[in-house]
């Protein structure tokens, strides 16, 4: 990581960082489409990404946790997917001390939960990890791990101060695999100091990069960046170095995605989520007009909800060719 950044990023968080009022320690959140959101509310990252403002709220432990653990019946929801995450990396053993981690497994297993998704940092997976997961969730149980990437170009990672050894990657990438654990990795819209094209064509030649390099199964995740408040994106925001992306570059990105690869890609954060706990203006979702707010919208739903690579290429081509005034190009 970049020693200025960093250092940058940790001030900016230290300034925005409040106690946590309110904030349950855990919660149970349903997302989209039967996908629902189990979210231990941690200690935050320990990295400095400049696009990130992971929460910090408090330094879990077993005793804390376990009691409000139970109150949640997830039999009573329709879960398809289940999201396990913290305030950054649930297998990081700084935000979630291993015997919790051990209880929350033993909690979400045998639910009869078709997926089970875990998001964290690459460094923090382990053999011994991954072990323990398939020994308590069980070997048919469908896993998979959450990734952050972002891109494949050591120039733009820089930017934003990712922590990643591409070597390392891969060779976690490949020990996922031996134990069957599925993959969604993360790849990020909106570079700073990139032109709108930059941005695009960096998405694009990472997607070539995970559909060539990783298993054939791996789900590439695509984001558009949220501005949050507390980042180091928000701060080169107000000082005139950035500029917040339109909705209709991700939907640019989308329409020049080959159609080979569309069913091998996801979306996430397109402007229907906010953070749960936080006024609506912390985040500032990829703009729009209110003309196509809605249309657009619509598209991110039966685009996310139909993953058929013919379908989402008729989808996208009629809203790419009957695109918005609004949109800057």
């Amino acid at each position: 990581m970049n020693e200025y950044l960093t250092r940058k990023v940790y001030e900016i968080r230290r300034s925005y960082i409040k106690n946590p009022i309110n904030i349950p320690i855990v919660s149970l959140e349903e997302q989209v489409n039967g996908v629902y959101q189990l979210l231990f509310s941690s200690c935050g990252c320990e990295n400095a990404c400049t696009f990130c403002n992971y929460g910090f709220d408090y330094n879990l432990t077993l005793d804390m946790v376990k009691p409000e653990l139970l109150k949640i019946n997830l039999e009573e929801h329709d879960i398809l997917e289940l999201e396990v995450e913290s305030n950054a990396s649930v297998l990081s053993e700084r935000e979630i001390p291993y015997d919790l981690f051990l209880e929350i497994l033993h909690f979400i297993s045998n639910k009869n939960i078709p997926n089970i998704t875990m998001e964290t940092h690459y460094k923090t997976i382990t053999e011994k990890k991954i072990k323990d997961i398939r020994a308590i969730l069980g070997e048919n149980q469908k896993i998979n791990f959450e990734l952050g990437f972002e891109s494949a170009s050591e120039r733009v990672r820089k930017i934003f101060n990712k922590d990643l050894n591409i070597e390392e990657y891969l060779d976690v990438i490949k020990l996922c695999k031996k134990y069957e654990i599925g993959l969604k990795i993360n790849v990020l819209l909106g570079a700073p100091f990139l032109t709108r094209e930059e941005q695009i064509q960096d998405c694009i030649d990472s997607l070539e990069f995970i559909f060539s390099e990783m298993p054939e199964e791996t789900i590439a995740v695509l984001f558009p960046i949220n501005i949050k408040k507390g980042t180091m994106v928000k701060y080169w925001q107000d000082i005139g170095l950035y500029e917040q992306i339109s909705s209709w570059e991700f939907v640019e990105l989308i329409y020049r995605i080959p159609e080979k690869y569309l069913n091998r890609c996801s979306i996430a954060w397109w402007g229907n989520r906010n953070n749960t706990y936080e006024r609506k203006d912390f985040i500032q979702s990829p703009r729009c007009c209110k003309k196509c707010e809605d249309r657009l919208q619509e598209f991110y739903y039966k685009f996310f909800c139909n993953q058929n690579s013919s379908y989402r290429r008729k989808l996208v081509e009629e809203l790419w060719n009957s695109r918005c005034h609004c949109d800057k190009t």
